[in-house]
């Protein structure tokens, strides 16, 4: 008998807001603290969000909406 080995990938929707974030599996389609709407996909490559801690995807480099903040300081 042979034996499949299936590995469950963890993703996640993000808020581009104010970063909350949920299980890809729930029925979240907006953060229910800021009311954006929540992304699935990185907005560059599409990869799927492994980490919802991440401040950049890990497949393309590209900053997630609302992960970077910028301080710009006008003189």
């Amino acid at each position: 008998m042979e034996h499949k080995v299936v590995e469950l990938k963890q993703t996640y929707k993000l808020c581009p807001n104010c970063s909350f974030f949920c299980h890809i599996l729930e029925k979240d389609k907006y953060c229910s603290l800021c009311g954006s709407k929540l992304i699935e996909n990185c907005p560059t490559c599409l990869e799927n969000i492994s980490n919802p801690y991440a401040k950049y995807c890990k497949q393309c480099g590209t900053a997630y909406p609302g992960k970077i903040k910028t301080n710009k300081q006008s003189f």
